[in-house]
């Protein structure tokens, strides 16, 4: 039997992995136009929401038995019409994550292969999500197994670019405030801290003796992630300014030197890879498993979606994650807060099962909900 440290390593492990993704090298460019103190308060401000909605979600996974995954425990404690809307939420942010994977997997091909094979950008966006989607045919039970690898090479490209970044910092970068984008961090902020669906899975890994250790995992888990995020942001900001460029990884490089440009593209590129192709089997067996649909049938539903956004003109990384985040993972956020809430005036579940106030959750919703209207508003105005 595993001991209660290894399990709970893994745990945290699987939350880390969930949550830190392309995301991170969206935070940077946000940062950076709105100024990095606003940017900072709002890392703050979502790690926590995000922290207690992973909180709220794990009190109601300990509080029942079964193999229930989000959308199921939704139809569980509101109801059908809930759960579709939480269907539809879950599924649009997975196209729209896996749309702003081709954008940057795109640029991350580019800037390996350009030198030596020429062409635009565009071309290897296409080609990135043709590759993508005929590789997900196959299926992809290896490509889970590697993805903690993936995720490790992920930190410690991070660690190398910290490190080789810190002797070109400017404090001054770090000073500037731009009150016109104070909403901008938003929603790519939030899209960044997504991992709510993986409790269930951190609870199948700690085992039925050592589920008291889900909520200290997730606690433990999000410092980790809050930390990077905070640090990632400080050095790129502070070296590259109001020139930050959207993925962070190419406009470092520019200061730094090539070998940034090279290695951080590299894993870059392993990284969202990884990530489409994980994401797409969940759409696969979300479609093959719970509505009984054929294989071809699940494997259409993944690609065509991502396909046909972006053949409509979804190029910017920035406005796709922002706008995925800020409406899609907001719902998301707002259904979790009313379940909990429904919840806890259930007559099955013990009080002391669910332990968060009920003010925090309406002071989280309250902020989803504003950042959703201002996401939305921000793009017709």
């Amino acid at each position: 039997m595993k001991s209660r440290s290894i399990l709970f390593v893994r745990s945290t492990q699987a939350l880390i992995g969930a949550v830190i993704g392309v995301g991170i090298f969206g935070i940077p460019y946000v940062v950076a136009q709105s100024g990095f103190t606003i940017g900072l308060v709002y890392i703050l401000v979502l790690g926590a929401i995000n922290l207690v909605m992973i909180l709220a979600y794990a009190d109601l996974v300990l509080s029942f038995d079964g193999h229930r995954r989000l959308v199921g425990s939704v139809r569980k404690h509101l109801g059908e019409h809930w759960g579709i809307l939480m269907a539809i939420s879950l599924f649009g942010g997975i196209w729209g994550a896996m749309v702003a994977y081709t954008i940057i997997g795109g640029e991350f091909l580019h800037a390996l292969l350009h030198a030596s094979l020429g062409g635009e950008v565009l071309t290897y966006q296409i080609i990135f999500l043709a590759v993508m989607s005929i590789i997900l045919i196959g299926g992809l039970n290896i490509v889970s197994k590697l993805e903690m690898i993936f995720v490790s090479a992920l930190i410690l490209l991070l660690i190398l670019i910290i490190g080789g970044a810190l002797p070109h910092a400017e404090i001054q970068n770090l000073l500037t405030v731009d009150f016109a984008n104070v909403t901008l961090p938003f929603g790519v902020v939030l899209f960044a801290f997504g991992g709510l669906a993986v409790i269930p899975e951190m609870k199948e890994i700690l085992g039925f003796q050592n589920k008291g250790l889900l909520r200290k995992s997730a606690l433990f888990g999000f410092l980790i992630i809050n930390l990077v995020y905070i640090a990632f942001a400080a050095v790129v900001v502070s070296v590259t300014g109001a020139g930050t460029s959207e993925e962070a990884i190419l406009g470092l490089g520019s200061v730094i030197g090539d070998w940034a440009i090279v290695v951080g593209a590299l894993i870059g590129l392993v990284s969202v890879g990884t990530s489409f192709l994980i994401l797409g089997v969940e759409v696969m067996n979300t479609i093959i498993y719970d509505y009984r649909r054929r294989y071809i049938t699940g494997w259409l539903w993944a690609v065509i979606v991502p396909i046909v956004i972006f053949a409509l003109g979804a190029r910017s990384f920035i406005s796709v994650i922002g706008f995925t985040g800020g409406v899609l993972s907001a719902l998301v956020g707002i259904i979790m807060i009313t379940m909990y809430l429904k919840a806890k005036k259930s007559a099955w579940l013990t009080k002391r099962s669910l332990v968060i106030p009920n003010w925090l959750m309406y002071l989280s919703g309250a902020v989803l909900v504003l950042g959703m209207i201002s996401t939305i508003v921000g793009v017709f105005y």
